[in-house]
């Protein structure tokens, strides 16, 4: 598999009018390896390209395995990855390069945390104050898949809105093995819990907010997956 993380004059230009629109600053912390990461040098590669196109983007890259301290903290599993920070972590995570469709991803996930405050319907507001225990997100994407863009910013969304919420996007073929432990046959394709529960395609936040409420009455139950 090839991921080409090249940006053109246009596409540039393209995204650092976007980045005008910035609000507060953004530091995307990337995770690599040097123990066998295949792409780990075209992550670097990207969110460098992309750090250079505004002044409110730092970047920070801990080339460190799975038992270093600060991976420990990000909760990093495998690499590569990416953290999206702010004042804080928000639990916005990266797995596999975002080139492709899922370049589009990583600059409004920046945006994203730049509001510091998503936008949301007062329905999904509503539901996430119900959510008081730790959830985790996997959405599971190709680089080509048109409607998994929308349903990782969904997720990324509700992460950045409760500290609760962790939200990842892992990128199927560059992770094949996991994306086979979850059965997952199809993208976008969220899982909750490792497990407890599913929303296959691309569904609103009010959605998956209900079944995330669903999947935390089954907490204690055994994962299908484990």
């Amino acid at each position: 598999m090839v991921v080409s993380t090249l940006m053109d004059e246009s596409l540039k230009a393209i995204v650092m009018q976007r980045f005008t629109d910035m609000i507060e600053p953004v530091t995307l912390k990337v995770f690599s390896s040097k123990n066998h990461c295949l792409f780990c040098n075209e992550m670097i590669s990207l969110v460098n390209s992309v750090a250079e196109l505004s002044d409110k983007i730092k970047v920070e890259i801990c080339d460190c395995e799975e038992n270093d301290p600060k991976a420990k903290k990000y909760g990093i599993e495998r690499h590569p990855a990416i953290a999206v920070d702010g004042d804080k972590d928000y639990g916005i995570r990266f797995y596999g390069v975002p080139a492709g469709k899922e370049f589009t991803t990583l600059i409004e996930s920046i945006m994203l945390v730049s509001s510091r405050k998503p936008i949301l319907t007062p329905g999904a507001e509503e539901l996430l104050k119900k959510i008081t225990h730790k959830v985790n997100l996997k959405v599971f994407v190709t680089l080509e898949c048109p409607y998994c863009p929308a349903m990782v910013i969904r997720a990324h969304k509700l992460a950045l809105a409760n500290d609760n919420i962790t939200a990842e996007m892992i990128e199927s073929s560059q992770f094949a093995q996991l994306a086979a432990d979850f059965d997952i046959f199809g993208v976008p394709n969220t899982i909750i819990n490792n497990g407890y529960g599913s929303v296959e395609g691309l569904v609103t936040e009010e959605v998956l907010l209900q079944q995330i409420l669903s999947a935390l009455e089954k907490t204690g139950e055994k994962s299908p997956f484990t």
